[in-house]
């Protein structure tokens, strides 16, 4: 992830959004903004795209006509796939849960008491996951070089062989 960790809070609740905001912005330096709307926060993200959305299930109960948490959330990840996205309820039920990860939720919270702990252990999850994800990338270049660098050379013995320039061993 960048530096400086931009993260967008989508929720209808002021009172949620500020409290996680607030929660978030204690633990480190990230910059965060914040939404009322999955539309608002679908124009940020076109201007300047987040690292984390942390995103309501329930985005339609203050605005009727507004886009509900799973319509914003699989617009984000088709336009920006590796963005991750968290989604808060307060439904405790694991078809939700379920549901939000069909389409690509890095984690689902539950608001409530522990919600911003959860918070708080999530991105310390998606910091973690990124940086296991770098490890594993430089891990595969590292053995494509190595395979090549091997063929290259059994390569270059069997040319030396069929030139002469070598001798076959004797236990061969």
């Amino acid at each position: 992830m960048a530096d400086r960790t931009l993260v967008y809070i989508v929720d209808d609740e002021p009172m949620q959004r500020d409290m996680l905001k607030d929660h978030l912005s204690k633990m480190s330096n990230y910059e965060i903004h914040d939404f009322p709307t999955g539309e608002e926060c679908l124009a940020a993200a076109k201007v300047r795209v987040p690292n984390v959305v942390f995103l309501d299930y329930n985005l339609n109960s203050q605005v009727r006509d507004a886009m509900d948490g799973i319509d914003v959330l699989k617009e984000l990840k088709e336009i920006y796939p590796e963005m991750e996205v968290v989604m808060i309820s307060g439904q405790d039920r694991i078809e939700v849960a379920v549901n939000t990860m069909k389409y690509g939720a890095f984690d689902y919270i539950v608001k409530g008491e522990g919600s911003f702990l959860r918070a708080e252990k999530a991105m310390f999850n998606i910091y973690r996951y990124h940086r296991l994800q770098g490890s594993a990338n430089r891990y595969k270049k590292l053995m494509t070089f190595f395979g090549i660098g091997m063929l290259l050379m059994v390569l270059l013995v069997i040319y030396l062989q069929s030139q002469g320039l070598i001798n076959t061993p004797s236990w061969y």
